[in-house]
């Protein structure tokens, strides 16, 4: 089994769409309660994939997976701060999908000149829990009852990674840049 992980491009959204429905429809993982449609996700790639890493994972041309990064908030001083998700369908489970992403994910977003990433974990998810600390990241709180699911209240909890630390942040750079592709 070949894994090929690299940057994603608009017709691979219809692919994540099924892969992300499947966590809204099935788990607590993901807070939605109704499916996203593929336009949502086009949207969403075209808004973000040139200033943060939008990362997918194939075998043998099929999309098993994806990573992609956003902004943590919409205020310039948190422009240093990316938010990082991963999705890996459910049939390509346990293969170290995930990690290969994430890393590589991380890895931009160094290179670009990010100094932080955070990641939110509707919880309990023990799993994703593991999956994070394993890579760096640090618990930074957990917000109690916030979100509605499946007839019960959940949490949800913040992991962050110093990506680099200290100095001034400089210019953040575009993934076509680190990519080497120009811009």
């Amino acid at each position: 089994m070949s894994i090929v992980i690299r940057p994603s491009i608009a017709p691979d959204m219809a692919a994540i769409c099924a892969i992300v429905n499947h966590y809204i429809a099935t788990t607590t993982v993901n807070f939605r309660t109704e499916p996203q449609d593929v336009g949502e996700w086009l949207s969403d790639w075209e808004k973000y994939h040139e200033r943060y890493p939008w990362l997918v994972a194939a075998i043998e041309g099929k999309v098993v997976g994806m990573a992609y990064a956003g902004p943590w908030k919409a205020r310039a001083a948190y422009d240093w701060c990316a938010e990082l998700t991963v999705y890996v369908s459910a049939d390509y489970q346990r293969r170290g999908i995930a990690n290969l992403l994430y890393t590589q994910a991380l890895g931009s977003l160094e290179k670009q000149g990010f100094h932080t990433s955070v990641a939110v974990i509707g919880l309990p998810n023990a799993p994703s829990v593991a999956f994070h600390e394993a890579l760096g990241f640090a618990h930074a709180g957990t917000l109690k009852n916030v979100g509605y699911k499946f007839g019960a209240w959940r949490d949800v909890g913040f992991w962050q990674k110093a990506i680099r630390t200290g100095g001034d942040p400089g210019r953040l750079l575009l993934t076509a840049e680190v990519e080497g592709r120009g811009k």
